[in-house]
């Protein structure tokens, strides 16, 4: 029986998977049935919460140090005299007598050399596919050592699953597929058309176009690039594109912004992420799922319990799951007119596009209703 856990993450940034992992462990607290630490690689602004739910350990902390500190790290490091704290963190892992270690993504496998040397099974939580995996991966040595200590595979949706099994051909039976749980502000989310009105006025967008929402990083797999050509196709039929997410001082951010200009577009907008992400989202009339590549991104989620239809691209990760025949439009991948088209489509049935929003947000509160998940979440674990 599975009494204490160690759960290990890459860092404590606000993303997705790091999110998700924290929701969990305070459902888990709340259980009581277990004890939990937590070890990350990297800190991040979510690590004063992962410390008020369980003992948290930073393998390494990114914090500002003065150029006499600076000078004397140097000095010990020419000297052979280096930190002695990550072997601290080891030691005082050593000692907690775990039961299970998990993983919360396939960019561990740097450190899984020293997990396995606690002699404890370990379980991976992935939210990569091809692209995340090749990306944020170090080394191919960092993805071996994830294939070949990791007992068990939990998937974040099918379409990791399908590409741990043919990617790195592991045998369907070591994986697990565990549903995200929903988003908890977007649940009693309600839309404020005076508060949409406004923004759109803020915005530069008029009352009466059509909106196409995008969030999230901006990079080449988010697709951001191909978020900017679909508007450039549809830049005379009064719909306006907004991208909420990334940062100005991002150079993607300046690109694409630069290739807006240029194509001459005055119907897209860039906004930086934004602490309200969930007003903006409001301002859409359908999301535009542009990602060459993504598991099963939040956004998603929320676009759903806010009724909102979604296009995206076949193939290219998780969101097709959802949005299947009902929910929304799936078109080939990368195909910007037929995108295009569907988005047009969309556009001139409103009562098509209501019925869609609709049926989104009943499938989203059947599949990840926080009890059904949690309940896989235990069961996989096997916690009782």
């Amino acid at each position: 029986m599975i009494q204490n856990i160690l759960f290990v993450g890459h860092d404590a940034n606000r993303a997705g998977s790091q999110i998700l992992l924290l929701r969990f462990l305070k459902l888990l607290k709340s259980y009581g049935k277990v004890k939990f630490s937590v070890l990350l690689k990297h800190d991040g602004p979510l690590v004063q919460e992962y410390e008020s739910i369980a003992p948290t350990y930073l393998l390494h902390q990114e914090k500002t140090i003065g150029l006499k500190n600076q000078i004397l790290q140097k000095i010990k490091s020419k000297l052979g005299q280096t930190s002695t704290e990550k072997s601290l963190v080891w030691q005082t892992l050593a000692s907690q007598k775990f039961d299970l270690i998990v993983s919360n993504t396939f960019t561990n496998g740097d450190i899984f050399e020293e997990l396995s040397q606690l002699n404890i099974p370990i379980y991976s939580y992935i939210h990569e596919l091809r692209m995340g995996i090749e990306m944020y991966n170090r080394s191919q040595q960092a993805i071996n050592n994830t294939l070949r200590c990791t007992q068990k595979f939990i998937a974040c949706a099918n379409s990791v699953k399908q590409n741990l099994m043919q990617q790195f051909k592991i045998p369907e039976q070591k994986i697990d597929i565990l549903c995200s749980l929903l988003p908890e502000s977007a649940q009693d989310y309600h839309i404020s058309s005076t508060k949409v009105d406004t923004l759109k006025q803020e915005l530069g967008i008029p009352q009466d176009a059509f909106v196409v929402g995008g969030m999230g990083t901006i990079d080449l797999r988010k697709g951001t690039d191909l978020f900017v050509q679909l508007a450039h196709i549809l830049q005379q039929q009064n719909i306006y594109f907004l991208w909420i997410g990334g940062s100005h001082s991002q150079n993607d951010f300046k690109i694409f912004s630069i290739d807006s200009q240029r194509l001459g577009l005055h119907n897209i907008r860039f906004v930086e992420a934004v602490s309200n992400p969930l007003d903006y989202l409001a301002v859409f009339d359908i999301f535009a799922l542009t990602s060459r590549e993504d598991p099963y991104p939040l956004v998603v989620l929320e676009a759903a319990l806010l009724q909102k239809p979604m296009v995206c691209f076949e193939n290219a990760g998780g969101a097709q799951d959802l949005i299947e025949t009902d929910a929304g439009i799936i078109v080939p991948y990368l195909s910007l007119n037929a995108m295009a088209n569907a988005i047009v489509s969309i556009k001139e049935n409103p009562e098509c596009r209501l019925q869609m929003g609709q049926i989104a947000r009943k499938k989203v509160l059947q599949r990840h209703a926080t009890e059904k998940a949690f309940h896989e979440f235990l069961t996989i674990l096997h916690i009782s």
